[in-house]
């Protein structure tokens, strides 16, 4: 693996991570502009988007140490802050602080764009978590259980080789983005989202079984199962909610694809 991109320590992870920030703001904001967002409004968008990674950044924090306090609570280990992060944490608290501070801040200057920020933002989101995962192989963190037949890659700390759950992930997302792409752009495809949270919440939940690091237990699951099946279930009401919210052109334009 190669943790320290550039000689500097543990930087690789941090790296992937602002890239992966910069692709997602890039491709939220070419989508705006040709969908004729004026482009003199992306100053308060990029005021709201910043907020929202940072706020994602810290539930993401957050989350991971609740796993690691559900997973010493079992073991009976003393338990001490850790700066790793996990996705659904930052997912669970972007998409509030986005919606708060684009309602009370965003709106206040400029005309709503909500609608079509939400057929894009899961291209973005998943674009971010792809490059993500890219840091996660880089870093040597998030690795699967023993290869079979040795088919795998070697990671520190481990005499034999892993299944590179991360990369295989990483792969699965950049396709799940490209795909959520084609339906932005070409299609302008009203439920981006619940196509997300189905095909994430599926691959996650499977993935999940063939991870080796420690994540925590609740019952026979970690605890991003849990998260993946009520993502799953909660894909349903999403629809209808949409269905019945998004502008009635762009809901029109969906029903022909």
């Amino acid at each position: 693996m190669y943790p320290n991109l550039f000689g500097i320590n543990d930087f690789s992870y941090v790296f992937m991570i602002i890239v992966g920030v910069i692709a997602a703001l890039t491709l939220l904001f070419i989508f705006l502009y040709k969908k004729g967002v004026p482009s003199n409004s992306f100053l308060d968008l990029a005021i709201v988007s910043l907020a929202t990674i940072f706020m994602g950044v810290v539930f993401a924090i957050l989350f991971e140490n609740v796993y690691e306090a559900i997973k010493h609570a079992i073991s009976g280990e003393a338990q001490s802050w850790t700066w790793a992060m996990t996705f659904y944490g930052g997912l669970i608290g972007g998409v509030p602080t986005f919606i708060l501070i684009y309602k009370f801040y965003y709106l206040r200057h400029n005309k709503p764009i909500l609608s079509k920020v939400v057929i894009i933002a899961p291209a973005c989101i998943t674009l971010a978590h792809a490059f993500g995962r890219i840091g996660c192989l880089l870093a040597g963190c998030c690795y699967g259980i023993e290869a079979v037949n040795g088919n795998g890659m070697m990671f520190p700390g481990h005499d034999h080789p892993l299944v590179p759950t991360q990369l295989i992930e990483s792969i699965f997302l950049f396709t799940l983005s490209i795909g959520l792409i084609i339906l932005s752009f070409k299609y302008n495809f009203s439920y981006t989202f619940v196509i997300y949270a189905i095909f994430y919440g599926i691959f996650r939940f499977i993935i999940e079984f063939f991870r080796g690091d420690e994540r925590g237990q609740v019952g026979p699951l970690s605890p991003s199962q849990i998260i993946c099946l009520i993502a799953i279930i909660f894909a349903i009401p999403l629809y209808i909610f949409l269905k019945k919210k998004m502008p009635k052109q762009v809901e029109e334009q969906a029903d022909e694809i």
